[in-house]
């Protein structure tokens, strides 16, 4: 089966092509990468330029990552979908790994992985303990360790647009209550960045309020309906 991976990217120059690089890297490589530039005002178009067809880029304003996924996703065209994030990595056997347990169990829907914190080589000493993830490696139910097939996303029906920092959360449990069928490969997939240039992972209060948010949404989705 054809898999499609899709990057969202935003002000993303600093990472964005060791990201890339780890998904084309694969030991069993993607049939297609879609990068969906999110309005970036640095250098980030030109970094995925230098990629050439090797990707396919797509643009749009800065309207967020929910819209962005939502976009990429409306031209994907494989049986099985995959997510990166910007600034993070791929391990390099994590679609062999996976692609093998979803042809073992066919079953299954959308594979995780376990998922490795770390604080970017390039964070200042003086900055790094403030960063410093209290677990360094645990299981992973992000969209960036998931790898999924596509039926079973289209089920779960698009991404909340509404949840920029949080739409996936919101969204796994939408996709659970609706009878995903997951399982986990015990090996890290994900090498997720830490870094003082990613909001998203320095909780903010909106961020937090937005959190509980998606966790409520979640919470009512899985409860059975009376």
């Amino acid at each position: 089966m054809r898999v499609s991976v899709i990057i969202a990217a935003y002000n993303a120059e600093t990472y964005i092509a060791e990201a890339v690089e780890s998904v084309l890297g694969q030991t069993v490589p993607p049939d297609e990468v879609i990068v969906i530039d999110d309005g970036s005002t640095d250098d980030t178009r030109n970094v995925l330029g230098e990629f050439g067809d090797r990707i396919t880029v797509l643009a749009q304003s800065n309207n967020g990552q929910a819209v962005a996924v939502n976009k990429a996703l409306a031209t994907a065209q494989g049986e099985l979908i995959g997510f990166c994030d910007a600034d993070d990595l791929w391990t390099p056997r994590k679609l062999e790994l996976q692609l093998a347990l979803l042809e073992h169990q066919g079953g299954v829907d959308a594979v995780f992985g376990k998922v490795e914190q770390f604080v970017s080589p390039d964070v200042p000493d003086a900055q790094r303990e403030r960063l410093k993830p209290a677990v360094a490696i645990m299981p992973g139910e992000l969209k960036q360790c998931m790898l999924i097939r596509r039926a079973a996303l289209d089920r779960a029906g698009p991404f909340d647009e509404s949840l920029p920092a949080t739409f996936f959360i919101a969204w796994l449990g939408r996709a659970k209550q609706n009878g995903l069928r997951s399982a986990h490969v015990d090996d890290i997939v994900v090498r997720r960045r830490l870094h003082l240039g990613n909001g998203g992972r320095i909780n903010t209060d909106a961020q937090n309020r937005e959190t509980l948010l998606a966790l409520r949404q979640a919470i009512k989705a899985r409860r059975p309906l009376e």
